[in-house]
């Protein structure tokens, strides 16, 4: 194998850049995955790394699917350019060592790796969390075998949405991707809420923003769009639903230890008569800004493909209906018409 530590930094420095060459990213993608595999000794076949845990606020990811999600080009693109740019930032206010809290790390610490390859352990350093102890493993030996333990502050083989930290006022990054289109299912909300009760007021939250928006959707007209084609010329914002920000632990109410299901936002929605005929399908759109201007826009990965909702709701004789997001077993949302 070539050099992994050139290779992470080429491929850092390929995912900062502004443009997205698909071609390029595809075969980064390709390289980046070579080498962790290369490093890793799990296999992805095993049953046992396919069984993912089943909590009281949302599943952990088993390791096989918790590694395919490198496959996801601009997912993994946008969260790495992010990093770098809020670094970057926080390198301009002062000098000493950033610490990021890297929660949910799979078995790969993917966000990090090519981080690390550019930093050293004096500019950057970090508490990495997995519950999965599978991937929590091989995330430790892959760190080890690149030479990268000089970054890691703490190794945490624990629950991130209950988890007390060590060393919570020297974070400046809560960095946690645990999540799918729509919110559902995944952990990343009572994984932030938990950090973020935690941490410093002015900490970086990564993802910076995660909404679900409710809209009338033109679906021919969103297949069809071009690059350029505005949003508003297939979409129709009816409503925000949530939105969770480094302020979300300010303004909204979630316990941590219960299995009740607890209800974090409820909006009633009324369809505009004089919309409905421009639009066949009412969706729900899942909003990612990753960092300041950086944003995962609808279909660019799988975070971000229009939820249609034909089954709950028929626009030829719905009027109106309740949706609310909740957290229990299975976080999402309920729609009731």
């Amino acid at each position: 194998m070539s050099n992994p530590i050139a290779v992470l930094q080429e491929i850092g420095r390929i995912f900062q850049k502004e443009e997205n060459n698909f071609a390029e990213l595809s075969n980064t993608i390709a390289n980046f995955k070579n080498l962790v595999n290369k490093l890793s000794t799990i296999d992805l076949e095993n049953e046992t790394t396919r069984k993912s845990l089943f909590l009281t606020n949302g599943k952990a990811l088993g390791t096989t699917w918790a590694a395919l999600c490198l496959d996801d080009v601009l997912r993994t693109k946008m969260f790495i350019k992010g990093v770098f740019k809020a670094i970057e930032q926080l390198q301009k206010e002062n000098t000493k060592p950033i610490h990021i809290l890297y929660a949910g790390t799979g078995p790969y610490a993917t966000l990090l790796l090519p981080i690390f390859a550019s930093f050293t352990a004096e500019e950057v350093r970090a508490t990495v969390i997995e519950i999965n102890t599978e991937s929590f493993e091989n995330m430790k030996r892959l760190i080890h075998k690149l030479g990268f333990d000089p970054h890691i502050l703490s190794y945490e083989n624990e629950d991130a949405t209950t988890i007390r930290l060590k060393n919570p006022k020297t974070i400046d990054i809560v960095l946690s991707e645990t999540l799918q289109c729509g919110l559902i299912k995944e952990q990343q909300i009572p994984i932030t809420f938990n950090l973020l009760q935690q941490v410093p007021e002015n900490t970086i939250l990564i993802p910076q923003s995660l909404a679900l928006d409710i809209c009338l959707l033109d679906y021919v007209g969103l297949k069809n769009r071009s690059e350029d084609t505005p949003e508003e010329s297939f979409c129709y914002v009816l409503e925000r639903v949530i939105e969770i920000t480094n302020k979300a632990h300010t303004q909204f109410q979630l316990e941590s230890n219960t299995s009740k299901t607890q209800i974090l936002a409820q909006k009633q929605i009324e369809l505009p008569k004089d919309k409905i005929a421009s639009y066949d399908n009412v969706a729900i759109l899942t909003r990612i800004t990753v960092f300041e201007n950086d944003k995962i826009a609808i279909n660019e990965s799988g975070l971000t493909i229009p939820i249609l909702l034909k089954k709950e709701i028929d626009l030829k004789t719905v009027q109106k209906f309740t949706i609310q997001y909740k957290i229990d077993a299975q976080p999402g949302y309920i729609i009731t018409v």
